[in-house]
């Protein structure tokens, strides 16, 4: 961030605000998440689907996400740092969504294959998953959150881009 002055932007910490403000933008602007969270064109086709689209930049999103998560910031240093130069604060918030999608992958990389594809709801339906998301909640509080999105996502969720979870490998190479 260029503003003249350094400026650390601190996301993390339980039920951080600056991510509360950031994941109840996501919640509001569904068209936004089909942009910043969109799977790409070559993905939807191998998938045989038709890749969702917004008409609105990435970048416009980007820009109002930033508005929604730091004009009222609770740091007085950072909201006239945000007035004086909003542009500047463009680029963290873009880094950050590229730290959750590495720390929400870690974590579904702990669920193994078992979690690959199925929804929240779903995986609390296992009494062993539960316990095993739930310790992990305790770092990654955002998941549940992030995994509604992107659970389907080949493009945000690697675990769900090289399982099915409706295939049955070890029966097939019995046959």
């Amino acid at each position: 961030m260029d503003t003249g002055k350094k400026c650390t932007i601190h996301w993390e910490g339980v039920r951080s605000a600056r991510m509360e403000r950031l994941l109840a933008w996501c919640k509001e602007n569904k068209d936004a998440q089909i942009k910043l969270f969109s799977n790409s064109t070559k993905d939807a086709k191998e998938q045989g689907q038709k890749k969702k689209q917004s008409g609105t930049s990435r970048d416009t999103f980007y820009s109002q996400v930033t508005q929604a998560v730091f004009l009222n910031d609770e740091d007085p240093e950072v909201q006239r740092l945000f007035k004086e130069d909003p542009k500047a604060f463009i680029k963290p918030v873009s880094t950050h969504f590229g730290t959750l999608k590495k720390k929400y992958n870690e974590f579904n990389k702990e669920l193994k294959q078992s979690g690959a594809g199925k929804t929240y709801a779903e995986l609390q339906e296992d009494p062993t998953m539960k316990s095993l998301i739930d310790t992990k909640l305790e770092k990654f509080p955002w998941w549940p959150e992030l995994h509604g999105w992107w659970h389907t996502n080949p493009a945000f969720n690697y675990a769900f881009s090289t399982a099915d979870t409706g295939q049955d490998f070890a029966s097939t190479a019995l046959e």
